[in-house]
């Protein structure tokens, strides 16, 4: 029989290299939840699928209380992992790598899908907002976590000492419940309700960087409840349309604490770094692409009369992230296409190129 000490052996353990196989393999993980549930979504606004339907509010709403927080514990937890930037000229210094790796494709992007709304009016599920409005202050799905991020990069520094962190988590924390269960008679910008609600899973990813905190907090048996328990609540409570932020909350914590244990404690994960590393590269055209695809090939589809369900989301997912990845292939031979994905990259491969 197992001891504490031995059963949370790996979920403490000093973590080497510069890729964190964990952190690739539930970016990986949550990404695919985000294609799967936008084009789940589409299905239901093109009317190939009953929004009543059971299936699919249980499925959509349960996936949408944690795919995009195991976004930002990854997030936060590489960010106070790699440490660079404790100072003030380094965080300055941060910020300024950091607009440009997130703001080039939020832009980019943002101003993409904008562009195919409105040219696309009358095939497109959703109308375009107006630009500046959302450019600035009200960011379109999906690319709102990029312009989020950010806004945590610019007021979260990274701390030296865990106590620092763990006061920043109980704030953060706070500041949620608050968000969660305190109706306010007015309405707070955008950019602020996104920080309150999603502070606290990064400054999460903050305090498991420390391998202490991890082994004090994270336990296989404990995660295995928290899994089942999530299951069973997500269940009973959304074969309808239920927006009870409580409820969400709590499925999210369950769900979050349950995924991120399983994937930290995960025996031999890192043997397949090397693997997961090679696919983490594509997270990022994936993510910034696949709805503009999925709604290519929607279209495409209901042209030819094609309007099966099961093709739709065979095909469509298909082509969610196998186009992306084509692209992003081709455009690592070509600094300007690169420039739009990882921009920071584009520009040494620029520089190398002209040297």
């Amino acid at each position: 029989m197992h001891n504490k000490s031995t059963v949370n052996e790996s979920l403490n353990k000093p973590l080497k290299g510069s890729r964190v196989a964990w952190v690739d393999a539930v970016k990986l993980f949550a990404c695919l939840l985000v294609v799967f549930g936008h084009l789940y979504m589409s299905m239901a606004s093109s009317g190939l699928l009953n929004e009543d339907n059971p299936w699919y509010q249980l499925p959509i709403q349960t996936v949408y209380t944690f795919h995009v927080p195991l976004f930002f514990v990854c997030s936060g937890f590489l960010y106070q992992f790699n440490k660079g930037g404790s100072t003030l000229e380094g965080h300055l210094r941060s910020l300024k790598s950091k607009a440009l790796s997130l703001g080039v494709p939020y832009v980019v992007f943002s101003t993409l899908t904008l562009l195919l709304k409105n040219v696309f009016s009358s095939e497109v599920n959703n109308q375009a907002t107006p630009f500046v409005c959302t450019l600035l202050f009200e960011p379109i799905a999906p690319y709102w976590y990029l312009y989020t991020l950010f806004l945590l990069f610019c007021i979260i520094p990274r701390l030296g000492n865990i106590k620092n962190t763990l006061k920043l988590f109980i704030a953060a924390f706070a500041i949620k419940l608050i968000y969660v269960f305190c109706p306010m008679c007015w309405s707070f910008p955008d950019l602020v309700q996104k920080i309150a609600a999603c502070g606290v899973w990064f400054v999460f990813g903050m305090l498991l960087s420390d391998g202490d905190i991890r082994g004090r907090v994270l336990n296989r048996t404990v995660a295995v409840i928290a899994m089942i328990a999530a299951l069973i609540i997500s269940f009973n409570n959304y074969g309808a349309e239920n927006s009870n932020r409580g409820l969400q909350f709590l499925l999210a914590t369950l769900f979050v604490y349950s995924i991120i244990t399983m994937a930290i404690g995960a025996k031999g994960l890192q043997k397949y770094a090397p693997y997961l590393s090679k696919m983490g590269r594509f997270f990022m055209p994936v993510y910034v692409l696949h709805t503009i695809c999925a709604a290519g090939i929607r279209s495409i589809l209901l042209k030819l009369g094609i309007d099966s369900l099961c093709i739709n989301m065979v095909v469509g997912f298909v082509v969610s992230i196998a186009v992306p990845i084509a692209i992003y292939q081709i455009s690592l031979s070509h600094w300007w296409m690169l420039f739009v994905f990882e921009p920071v990259k584009a520009l040494k491969q620029m520089k190398g190129k002209y040297e």
